[in-house]
């Protein structure tokens, strides 16, 4: 599909080369984008056209599409520059030449919505795009109201000791569905940034890593009407389960 794809170095070529046509008078970049300037310069994506040649035809008709590497660059430049809408990140990259630069366009060549929305199509495996059926089961209200600053008893009495026992019989031996979001980890966190990172050794030591995160025996809130109970593996030190309960 994408027979030669820019190299980062171009980029950085092009990024000069349009700024210097753009931007005659440096001042106001230096003062206001030197960190988003170099922000972007030093994220390589070139391997998201290698990536994602599986979601694009090998013989399209009509318009090429636009270069992968430069759709999610510009994303990403969106999430950075905190826009959460579509329609008005496409507005600002027709009106500010230095977005569409810094997401590889030429500022008279820039995408519209459309190509966005068929780019998330790219990137998202599943043929819709909710996780959940759109038609949610009806959840019946609790009879029975508990007290002022009390939490109501679980509904699922057991199901911590329920999972604990399914993880541990199932160790070393658990089956992983497809999911709709594996293309976008494989993309960003793994391939993009993850290896990267630990070839440069900005991870440490790869084989002796410490997570944290939701679940994990960090201590992340207090609440001062629960208590927390995490279950871990005395033998590998993994956080089986997480649960929190009312005080007595």
């Amino acid at each position: 599909m994408f027979k030669k794809v820019r190299s980062h170095d171009n980029f950085l070529t092009f990024i000069s080369k349009e700024i210097d046509l753009f931007y005659p008078n440096k001042r106001i970049l230096r003062e206001h984008f030197t960190h988003l300037i170099i922000w972007v310069s030093i994220i390589d994506l070139t391997k998201t056209a290698h990536l994602l040649k599986h979601r694009y035809s090998s013989n399209p008709r009509g318009r090429k599409p636009r270069n992968p590497c430069d759709m999610l660059r510009s994303l990403l430049l969106m999430h950075k520059l905190q826009y959460t809408s579509v329609d008005k990140w496409v507005d600002a990259l027709r009106t500010v030449p230095l977005y569409a630069i810094l997401s590889g366009f030429h500022p008279d060549s820039t995408p519209g919505v459309g190509t966005f929305y068929d780019f998330f199509n790219r990137l998202w495996l599943a043929p819709s795009p909710h996780l959940m059926n759109k038609k949610k089961r009806k959840v019946k209200k609790p009879k029975a109201k508990g007290k002022k600053h009390q939490k109501m008893a679980p509904r699922n009495p057991g199901i911590v000791e329920k999972l604990v026992n399914r993880a541990l019989k199932q160790q070393g031996n658990v089956h992983y569905a497809p999911k709709a979001h594996d293309g976008l980890q494989t993309l960003f966190f793994k391939e993009m940034f993850v290896e990267p990172s630990a070839n440069q050794g900005l991870l440490g030591d790869t084989r002796s890593l410490s997570i944290t995160g939701d679940g994990t025996p960090k201590l992340v809130v207090v609440h001062t009407e629960n208590y927390s109970v995490t279950v871990v593996n005395k033998e590998t030190g993994h956080v089986i389960a997480f649960e929190s309960f009312p005080r007595p």
